[in-house]
């Protein structure tokens, strides 16, 4: 019976990946093949008039679970959601 660390007694697939360097592919947008983060910062940030933004990703079942993002804090710079990476940011709060 062949020592199971020897390569042949492997697979050829899980040879072939050994074999491999881990080298990490360089993409046209960086380390990830996706522009997505690029385009979610082309939307503008989104007022809110509140003190708190709720953001469900859109589109139904294809967005991500509630979120309740608080916008009144002590700098004025948006704020994200953690999901899909939209900002928000307190607009005018109309008290009733």
């Amino acid at each position: 019976m062949p020592c199971a660390s020897s390569s042949r007694s492997l697979p050829v697939a899980v040879r072939s990946l050994s074999s491999t360097t881990q080298k990490h592919p360089v993409y046209e947008h960086g380390a990830h093949r996706s522009n997505a983060q690029n385009l979610v910062h082309e939307i503008p940030v989104i007022e809110v008039g509140a003190h708190v933004a709720v953001c469900d990703g859109g589109s139904g079942a294809l967005g991500h679970p509630v979120e309740y993002i608080q916008l009144d804090t002590v700098s004025n710079e948006p704020q994200i959601c953690k999901y899909c990476g939209l900002r928000y940011k307190m607009g005018e709060v109309h008290l009733h």
